[in-house]
């Protein structure tokens, strides 16, 4: 599939027949993953991938009930991982602000990697992240130690075509998003009381769960959902050994 075709139909898809991946398309996800950048060629990013149906279940439970994990064939986990920095003597017990938010960066454009070649031989996914509440029992059971961290997760399959979008999530306008040599301030309210119509009139349709929610409606919604324990995050990266603050 042609790969600008593949990144301009996108859509999220989090319902999945019950089918394996193809060996030969994990085999090019994989490949694709490690052919991603690397800032400084650290190569920090190390990705497991998850298919035991019980372990699947016991991460979808500690993910804030994210039981889509619990009937995919598979879940991608994006970690940093600098022990192999480690073990060649680079880093000792602590690794600095700027190194820490690089692996970040190339642990999120792996992650992106993964999902275009996934689109790319007609499977599909959605990037999760809500394992961050409870991420050192997630760490714990993925024996992750110390020099590493879970960042991004990315649930795959073959997708359930009957709950596939007919039509695409609307974006802001492009140039609210992409602007030219300097920032400026592009918001208009009418311009966005009509974004905001055409979101919840994308949403009333939707196949998988239907609501009336305009977009600020939406963010509104799930800002109000943040928990307080979302706070133990910076020490739990702190314990492994990044330096935060």
């Amino acid at each position: 599939m042609d790969c600008l075709q593949v990144l301009f139909d996108h859509q999220s898809l989090r319902h999945f027949k019950d089918e394996a991946l193809p060996q030969t398309a994990v085999e090019n996800i994989k490949r694709a993953v490690t052919q991603t950048s690397s800032a400084c060629f650290f190569q920090v990013c190390t990705t497991l991938r998850i298919t035991d149906r019980e372990l699947l279940i016991k991460i979808g439970a500690l993910s804030g009930g994210t039981m889509k994990l619990a009937h995919a064939p598979e879940f991608w986990l994006f970690c940093l991982d600098f022990t192999k920095l480690a073990h060649a003597g680079f880093i000792q017990r602590s690794i600095p602000f700027d190194v820490f938010f690089n692996g970040i960066n190339d642990c999120s454009m792996a992650c992106q990697s993964a999902l275009t070649a996934a689109e790319a031989q007609g499977l599909g996914g959605v990037a999760i992240g809500g394992f961050k509440r409870r991420i050192s029992e997630i760490a714990q059971l993925l024996k992750l130690p110390h020099l590493t961290a879970p960042v991004l997760g990315l649930v795959l399959g073959v997708p359930d075509e009957a709950y596939r979008e007919p039509q695409q999530k609307p974006r802001l306008p492009q140039d609210w998003l992409i602007m030219d040599n300097m920032w400026r301030d592009p918001f208009d309210e009418k311009m966005f009381a009509v974004y905001n119509q055409e979101f919840a009139d994308y949403a009333a349709r939707r196949v998988a769960g239907p609501s009336h929610k305009t977009w600020e409606q939406a963010c509104s919604a799930m800002l109000a959902k943040r928990d307080a324990t979302a706070d133990d995050l910076v020490q739990y990266y702190r314990s492994q050994g990044f330096t935060i603050g």
